[in-house]
């Protein structure tokens, strides 16, 4: 069987803003609204160099070459057929000029793009430890679902070494898993300056955060919260304004 026949089947999805669409596998790993959140709430300055950690399709890389100034990003994933599908993304919108695919894993961002060399570092990891549970379906979706080489930890270790001072770290995970998080961040010299709660609707739990750290910053949390749907299933104002879709 050629590996023509074996590369798993594209779809073409509409992300609403700007006429940018992305293929995706559907039979391995999609996003999710959490990379889209994350991405919006990330703030990127004119001019600012980007590091997406594990880029996966390339959802965030994208969303955020089209709504900011960046002025490059490099999108670091460490599966081969991954890294194609998030170069196909950024060349189908024409954005093959800011984004930049860089293959290789998160443990080795310092190497690969050089310590102190960015701006802002945006991460939606996987959420599951290493050998908790079962990790169902294919290589490719174990990977992108439970830590491998690169956990939490290290994640948040590389993030502060390719950071330059005052950079920023932006990333979304389980609540469950949130003091842990902070906890990894302060041993990394990363300030938690913004926590968000993310709730699915006002009378559910909050089921994940988005954290904003900067490197060496001053100390100073605030709190806050999202709710993203009302109860009749549409998306509440805040939400809509966040997702700014055309």
């Amino acid at each position: 069987m050629s590996d023509k026949e074996n590369t798993p089947a594209l779809r073409l999805d509409d992300l609403e803003y700007k006429g940018l669409k992305l293929w995706q596998y559907p039979s391995l790993y999609c996003f999710t609204s959490d990379a889209v959140l994350l991405a919006n709430l990330s703030k990127v300055k004119r001019g600012d160099i980007v590091a997406d950690f594990g880029t996966g399709s390339g959802i965030i890389s994208i969303l955020i070459a089209a709504k900011t100034n960046a002025g490059k990003i490099y999108a670091l994933e460490k599966q081969s057929i991954m890294c194609d599908l998030a170069r196909k993304n950024a060349e189908y919108n024409n954005l093959s000029d800011r984004i930049q695919v860089v293959e290789g894993d998160i443990s080795d961002a310092d190497r690969l793009l050089g310590k102190e060399s960015v701006n802002v570092v945006v991460c939606n990891p996987p959420y599951f430890r290493k050998g908790s549970g079962a990790e169902r379906g294919s290589e490719e979706i174990a990977l992108s679902r439970h830590e491998s080489s690169c956990d939490l930890k290290g994640i948040i270790e590389s993030a502060s070494l390719v950071l330059k001072w005052g950079g920023a770290l932006y990333m979304v995970h389980k609540v469950e898993r949130m003091a842990e998080a902070i906890g990894y961040m302060q041993s990394a010299a990363l300030e938690v300056k913004n926590v968000t709660l993310v709730y699915p609707k006002a009378d559910k739990a909050a089921d994940v955060f988005i954290v904003e750290a900067r490197k060496k910053g001053a100390s100073g949390m605030k709190l806050k919260s999202l709710v993203v749907y009302n109860d009749d299933g549409t998306m509440t104002d805040e939400a809509k304004k966040l997702y700014s879709k055309e």
